[in-house]
């Protein structure tokens, strides 16, 4: 072992260090100047269709570790409300028997391969998702694929999977911050493609019997409907055992013909409206939504984006800290001023055709009341932005999508859903350039566009103290913007 020396360098190294005794206050003019990183120094995507239609995605970051997913485009706005809670079942049933391996076989090799395995439902894609060592992906990729290849479903399996429902339900309930976002969607949407429920309940259990899923997986869960995405791993093994997976399956599985395409997305149509749910709790969650006109292939994507970034939020008891959103409007105006209210927090959810942007708070009963009135004082300090503060917030919207991509399962699930919402994967600079443009007469007119449409508001917990809705409305249709006229010209 060669002997450490601690001075700063090893006595074989010749290179002079040009700064040594140079004190840190004293300054240094650097007559070399880098270029900074640019799109051709990182890995690129690379893409591909099977013959079958299956689409293939791979990033090979040349990591130990690949991230696999399997996306499925029939989440639970395709179809009718009565089959809407079908695509849950699949998220119930994943890594069980198939016609490979039986559910204990299943589980025990995921275990010897160290692989981590999941699914998670949506409302228009369901995602299973396997991270492996890279020399297995042989043989995890098609454990993944017999999820919809070749299923068993087995009547016991099926019966065992309805007894999560009513935990699921039991817990959504004990976790008010993901129940409130499900019911804003069904308020929003009420009785149309995005308000169908995304979850199952025990009044669905007739529906869900193990030949009703068996119908829904031959139906929907066709190749074309199909986009699997690897991180760290070779496009062309993927391509390559992704297609031996599909030609063990023989001719059923050959996608549909040529030119055909899915005619049975319904446009999403907003409606707006509210939810209330009184239960015991120390607190009233409330959460407002307005919708995002175009969603992810719309016009105001980044504007709106850029909005949530700035309001920002988060709980009154938040550590702080660089990057932690302390300065941003929810905690200035918010949290800082009123101790009545416990968190505060903007975000946006983007579909393929329609798009919400969304407020949830929590407050001490007595408060509820009042926070209507506070939020649309908040809004209207908007206009009072300050090109610092809209620096800060884009700033903090490309660091952020830049270093979440740093995560391969981040990456894997960014390909696959950009590909479900518009057919094409955008990389992470393309998104900066569109966040560098946005400017303050952009944020100020997609407020205004999304304060014109009807709010959709949930309460939960302690709700007595909540305005009733005809208020509430009335309170948002009141505030006024200037009407932009770099979008809408004379």
């Amino acid at each position: 072992m060669p002997d450490l020396v601690l001075g700063g360098h090893a006595q074989n190294y010749k290179q002079e260090n040009p700064y040594r005794g140079v004190p840190l206050d004293h300054a240094v003019v650097v007559d070399e100047v880098r270029p900074s990183a640019t799109e051709e120094g990182f890995p690129q995507p690379l893409f591909g269709r099977l013959p079958n239609g299956v689409k293939v995605i791979a990033v090979d970051r040349q990591g130990l570790c690949t991230s696999l997913g399997l996306f499925v485009q029939a989440g639970s706005r395709y179809g009718s409300a009565e089959q809407a809670c079908l695509p849950h079942m699949l998220e119930l049933m994943a890594f069980r028997s198939s016609a490979h391996l039986t559910h204990l076989r299943t589980q025990k090799t995921l275990e010897q391969l160290g692989a981590a395995a999941s699914c998670r439902v949506g409302r228009e894609d369901v995602l299973y998702q396997v991270d492996v060592l890279r020399e297995y992906v042989p043989v995890a990729l098609p454990l993944m694929l017999a999820n919809v290849l070749c299923p068993l479903v087995l009547p016991d399996e099926v019966a065992e999977s309805h007894q999560h429902i009513a935990e699921l339900q039991q817990m959504l309930e004990d976790k008010p911050e993901s129940l409130v976002v499900e019911l804003l969607h069904v308020a929003a949407y009420q009785g149309n493609s995005l308000g169908y429920p995304l979850y199952a309940t025990e009044q669905d259990l007739d529906k869900c019997s193990a030949d009703s899923i068996r119908e829904f997986i031959a139906r929907e869960c066709t190749p074309d409907t199909l986009t699997v995405v690897g991180v760290n791993v070779d496009f062309a093994e993927l391509c390559k055992w992704t297609a031996r997976s599909f030609a063990e399956q023989g001719s059923s599985f050959a996608g549909l013909p040529e030119g055909a395409t899915r005619g049975d997305m319904v446009p999403a149509k907003y409606t707006g409206g509210e939810l209330r749910m009184s239960r015991p709790n120390p607190l009233c969650h409330l959460i407002f939504g307005w919708e995002v006109p175009g969603g992810w292939n719309g016009k105001w994507l980044a504007a709106a984006t850029v909005l949530q970034m700035f309001l920002g939020g988060g709980g009154s008891f938040s550590t702080g800290g660089p990057g932690k959103g302390m300065h941003t409007r929810f905690f200035t105006e918010i949290l800082n001023r009123h101790h009545w209210v416990e968190s505060c927090q903007a975000s946006t959810v983007m579909y393929i055709d329609s798009g919400l942007f969304t407020v949830y708070a929590t407050t001490v009963p007595d408060g509820a009341k009042d926070f209507v009135d506070v939020l649309a004082r908040v809004f209207e300090g908007v206009m009072r932005m300050t090109p610092l503060e809209l620096d800060r917030a884009k700033n903090a919207l490309a660091s952020s999508i830049h270093m979440n991509l740093e995560m391969r399962a981040v990456m894997m699930e960014d390909l696959g859903r950009q590909m479900v919402l518009s057919g094409k994967v955008g990389s992470a600079m393309e998104f900066t350039r569109m966040v560098g443009e946005i400017e303050k007469e952009d944020l100020i007119e997609v407020l205004r566009v999304c304060l014109m449409s009807r709010v959709s508001v949930v309460a939960f917990g302690a709700i007595e103290k909540v305005p009733s809705f005809e208020s509430i409305e009335k309170r948002f249709s009141e505030l006024k913007f200037p009407v932009s006229s770099k979008h809408n010209p004379p």
